[in-house]
């Protein structure tokens, strides 16, 4: 969004540019979008075993670690800030969900069904497009396997972080935790304040973060402004 308005010369003018568009947004679970930018932009088969300047997150790591303890360090170095790659924020936040007038908030999990939708109001239905993996049978059992194996090196304590981290993905996208049945989709009939409201509470936060090991500051906190229109 940032060039597009420094092109235009101010949000007004983005927002006036759109309104004649259809506008869509994908978005895809937390756990499973941060595992595959791990495995995509750090996991790499060197010495180390993982790319480049990524392997600062932990400087022990080498090729002998297990994919799982790799992760696990990577996890870590994202909730307390040590890696700030926009590849790995809250997609709410750089997706401006709260305050960009989106048609549709498309789901990578189950973009079948919706992109029917998207292509009976843009009058495309001649175009075929990719539809999900998830529902075409290639991958779903294949992602919920492989993210247990990887989180199963993350402790507890870190898993509440990392949910923590994402908390606005969960409470505005609807997602699921790794715990949930059906995860990685939505469940609309989860308990948001049990699951999810104890990341709300600042004492609760700051407790997470003095019982984490790691002595990292954590990235600032940002809070969506939920009466934007």
């Amino acid at each position: 969004f940032k060039w597009v308005e420094e092109d235009l010369g101010r949000p007004a003018l983005l927002m006036e540019a759109v309104k004649p568009l259809y506008k869509v947004v994908a978005v895809r679970n937390p756990l499973t979008k941060l595992m595959s930018g791990f495995r995509d932009k750090v996991l790499r088969r060197t010495p180390t075993g993982i790319k480049g300047s990524n392997a600062r997150i932990q400087p022990n790591l080498n090729i002998n670690n297990t994919d799982a303890e790799k992760y696990a360090a990577f996890v870590e170095a994202v909730v307390t800030g040590k890696i700030t790659n926009f590849h790995f924020s809250p997609q709410w936040q750089k997706m401006r969900v709260c305050d960009f007038p989106y048609d549709m908030i498309m789901q990578t999990e189950t973009t079948t069904q919706q992109i029917k939708e998207v292509q009976e109001h843009t009058k495309t239905e001649q175009f075929e497009f990719p539809g999900s993996r998830s529902e075409q049978g290639y991958d779903s059992v294949a992602t919920v396997h492989l993210a247990h194996e990887f989180y199963s090196k993350v402790s507890p304590k870190l898993m509440e972080r990392l949910y923590a981290f994402f908390r606005w993905d969960y409470i505005l996208l609807g997602y699921t935790k790794l715990d949930n049945p059906n995860f990685p989709y939505l469940d609309f009939n989860q308990d948001i304040d049990k699951e999810f409201g104890q990341y709300l509470n600042e004492d609760e936060l700051n407790n997470l973060s003095d019982d984490q090991e790691s002595s990292t500051d954590d990235p600032p906190v940002v809070t969506p402004n939920l009466t934007t229109k």
